[in-house]
């Protein structure tokens, strides 16, 4: 990566670039920490809970939500090296309650880590948190037992809650212990302090999520689950603490395996490609590696610099958090690293995508149908009662709400014939079906 340096970035100018854009978005709190040739600058901004009133410190825990699942992809990584398994091993090789499933015993760690498992997808087993709120030890095993119960879905690329369950569920049954005991033993190895589990222990002084409404942020009770906790339902950290866990894979030459690509194609407003548990993405003087987590309430994000043993950290409790992101990266890539990121401007561009009754159709899960139609501007979009236009951006891109950073677009891919094989709804894919509208 050949860059500009930039300016050498103190506290007091990150503090300003935090405040201004925070207070943009309407965030009650956020921490934003910049790690730079080994230099370490954190700055914080507002209140934990507009109720109380606590302010944000660097330790101030905030949910990381998905950003649990590179800290998943991590300790596999580090269990293989430890030649305790293999990124090859079968789920039916490391996960009991998996033996003797045909599919699992045909999709490998390194699968699921590079969401291309074909696991079963249904709502219910993604986002079934209120039904599934047991806290004991064998929260996980449980959850494991019910996924290996379904039909797999097709080896099309998708983002999964359940697959990174099921690698919790690995590193369970290698450690021989709980996965939060298990991730918290290998990250305090590994020089990582401060990042904890809320389903082990209370975290007393965590910041509570708000999300924006008209009459301002409104404190949402936290996601805490036992059997989703590998998802990101559980992991809390502040700034500090995941800018440690960013220099660990600065340094641990071995974790470098998770920024190879193992799926090229992007999926706008998302990232450039996705690799075994980080994604990719392609600013203008070379990659980037990071994700992203969303979850009540609370927005957080990790951005690696390899090239130069560099890392950035922004942590937010408010649903507007990736808007905060949308304007505030831009500002600090550029100025710190002399970075440019292109610009999130999406509009519509008429005739791009062709003849658009390609896309028209059902995209189902057995518990989801998301019918697409053709409407005179772009294409409608209905499940349920929800009904939204889409217009085009590319061939395959379209842009549902360009004011709603967490999910403006749908994408289509996997194109046979002109015509695409799925929908992307975020990066979940939902298959295209012959199922009749009713």
């Amino acid at each position: 990566m050949a860059v500009n340096h930039g300016r050498r970035t103190d506290q007091g100018t990150l503090a300003d670039l935090l405040g201004r854009h925070a207070a943009r978005h309407g965030v009650p709190g956020a921490a934003l920490g910049v790690l730079r040739a080994g230099e370490l600058v954190t700055a914080c901004y507002g209140v934990a809970d507009i109720r109380t009133q606590r302010p944000v410190t660097a330790s101030t825990p905030f949910s990381l939500g998905s950003l649990t699942k590179p800290l998943v992809a991590t300790l596999v990584v580090r269990l293989a090296e430890a030649g305790e398994l293999s990124l090859d091993d079968t789920l039916a090789d490391r996960i009991p309650e998996t033996a003797g499933t045909t599919w699992a015993e045909q999709v490998t760690l390194r699968d699921l880590m590079s969401n291309r498992s074909g696991l079963p997808m249904t709502l219910d087993l993604e986002f079934g948190f209120d039904r599934r709120t047991d806290a004991d030890d064998d929260a996980l095993a449980r959850f494991a037992a019910e996924i290996a119960a379904h039909a797999p879905s097709p080896r099309i690329w998708s983002y999964t809650n359940a697959g990174w369950c099921l690698l919790g569920r690995a590193v369970e049954a290698v450690s021989g212990t709980t996965f939060e005991k298990a991730a918290g033993q290998h990250l305090s190895s590994a020089g990582v302090r401060g990042i904890c589990f809320a389903t082990e222990s209370s975290v007393a002084d965590r910041v509570t999520g708000h999300d924006l409404s008209d009459q301002g942020p409104v404190p949402v009770p936290p996601l805490v689950n036992r059997a989703y906790a590998a998802a990101g339902t559980s992991a809390t950290g502040g700034v500090e603490a995941m800018l440690d866990f960013a220099r660990l894979h600065l340094t641990e030459s071995g974790l470098a395996v998770l920024r190879e690509t193992t799926e090229p194609r992007p999926i706008p407003g998302w990232f450039d490609a996705w690799c075994l548990g980080w994604a990719r993405f392609d600013w203008s003087n070379g990659p980037v590696w990071g994700w992203d987590g969303m979850i009540n309430g609370e927005r957080t994000l990790l951005r690696l610099l390899p090239d130069l043993q560099s890392a950035v950290v922004l942590l937010a409790n408010a649903s507007s958090g990736r808007a905060l992101a949308r304007t505030l990266l831009p500002e600090l890539m550029e100025a710190t690293f002399g970075i440019r990121l292109p610009a999130w401007r999406p509009a519509p561009t008429g005739a791009a995508a062709g003849d658009l009754s390609r896309f028209a159709g059902a995209y189902t899960w057995p518990d989801r149908r998301i019918d697409v139609s053709v409407a005179d501007e772009g294409l409608r979009i209905t499940e349920g009662d929800r009904e939204a236009l889409a217009r085009p951006l590319d061939d395959r891109t379209f842009l549902l709400e360009p004011e709603d950073a967490d999910g403006p677009t749908v994408t289509f891919g996997e194109l046979a014939d002109g015509r695409p094989g799925v929908l992307y709804d975020y990066v979940w894919a939902v298959p295209r079906s012959d199922q009749a509208r009713p």
